[in-house]
């Protein structure tokens, strides 16, 4: 966004919660029970120590939550099912700002201190790498480090132009993650076909990136490929989830309406009806915009997350992680004691691209992390027959 010999134990993420503040948070939550793939990883048991957090293994999953994936794996977009318990609109949705002043008490908000970049990716753990806003700008690719799945939150081209997304792409297939996870962002402009429609109510210079943007698609694409056909290097993800290593990740590309870019939805139901596709107890909730209170503060000071995905988070999806970009200034870690929030963005308010990487680690059983590295075509070729 642009503005003017292992015990399972909390010592899976000591590197990634080393500061003391998580002191007292979950204590009454229980530790789960976990099965991978064939491999019985029966376990249950309370670390001892003063950091609370729950032990997990392939994605942090109890078996509620697990039962719970079960039927969202395999989620259309398209459905209608409805939410048991969905979350109800915030009276004050339409001013961040002032709902986050009657939230805040109620909603914990503590910084958490990054995993260092050269920690080593083990065996029996899914490294994430997480980067997001990097608007078309040359990438030192010595400065990602390496991992197994690569995360991006949007926003990795200026307006979505076929040859941004095509030298992007080309980018994607120089890493060596094993997988990369892509959504867009308010400047994927090509990937959203609302946002292309052209209509009288359209300002004139919103109405000439339109026009030149679709005459981009129209001399670039070949054969009537699509920009979002373009990331062939990439599992593109919007309003749908993938299971990897065991591990859920949900992407969605929508943010609360800012001038007119892509996938814009004015504040409340509109939004909150996305959210309301997410499925509860996906492990990595990957969205471009964040939720209000976590990487969502302007400099100056106003809030710019949104409240119905704060609650959703919070009260029903509970993720064990929620990566996202968007709010340049707000690039870093938090966490409510349970759910770890990552704002990503590389570039800076000034469109420098300052900031580093995030990475994070999900322990997984070595097995099931050799069988997916070894088997990424045929996992990805069974992801894009079931889109």
């Amino acid at each position: 966004m642009m503005f003017p010999s292992r015990s399972r134990t909390a010592s899976y993420l000591q590197p990634m919660l080393e500061d003391q503040e998580l002191v007292g948070f979950n204590r009454d939550r229980s530790m789960t029970t976990v099965i991978c793939i064939s491999y019985d990883l029966s376990y249950s048991g309370r670390s001892s120590g003063s950091i609370i957090v729950d032990s997990f293994e392939l994605g942090n999953a109890s078996p509620s939550r697990r039962s719970s994936l079960a039927s969202a794996i395999p989620f259309d977009k398209k459905s209608k099912r409805k939410i048991s318990n969905a979350v109800p609109l915030h009276q004050y949705t339409e001013d961040p700002t002032l709902a986050w002043e009657m939230l805040k008490e109620k909603r914990p908000v503590k910084p958490v201190r990054q995993m260092r970049l050269d920690t080593p990716v083990k065996p029996d753990h899914v490294r994430f790498v997480c980067i997001g806003c990097t608007h078309g700008e040359q990438m030192d690719l010595s400065r990602l480090p390496p991992g197994d799945v690569l995360l991006v939150a949007g926003d990795f081209t200026s307006c979505g132009l076929p040859n941004e997304v095509y030298n992007f792409n080309k980018l994607l297939g120089k890493l060596k993650y094993a997988y990369k996870v892509v959504i867009g962002g308010n400047h994927e402009c090509t990937f959203d076909d609302t946002f292309l429609k052209l209509n009288k109510e359209s300002e004139p210079k919103e109405m000439a990136l339109k026009q030149a943007l679709l005459s981009a698609i129209h001399s670039d694409s070949k054969g009537g490929i699509s920009a979002k056909d373009l990331l062939s290097n990439a599992i593109y993800l919007e309003d749908n989830v993938i299971e990897l290593f065991g591990i859920t990740i949900y992407g969605t590309p929508w943010q609360p309406k800012v001038d007119n870019w892509a996938f814009n939805l004015s504040r409340g139901q509109s939004l909150l009806d996305k959210w309301n596709m997410i499925p509860a107890g996906v492990d990595v909730l990957l969205t471009h915009t964040p939720p209000l209170g976590h990487g969502d503060t302007m400099n100056n000071g106003q809030r710019m997350g949104c409240v119905e995905l704060l609650n959703t988070v919070f009260k029903r999806v509970r993720p064990k992680y929620h990566v996202f970009g968007h709010i340049h200034e707000g690039y870093g870690c938090t966490t409510d004691g349970y759910t770890k929030f990552i704002n990503c963005c590389l570039c800076n308010e000034n469109l420098d691209m300052k900031n580093e990487p995030v990475i994070f680690d999900i322990p997984v059983h070595p097995h099931t992390k050799q069988f997916y590295v070894q088997n990424v075509k045929k996992i990805l070729k069974r992801f894009q027959k079931k889109k």
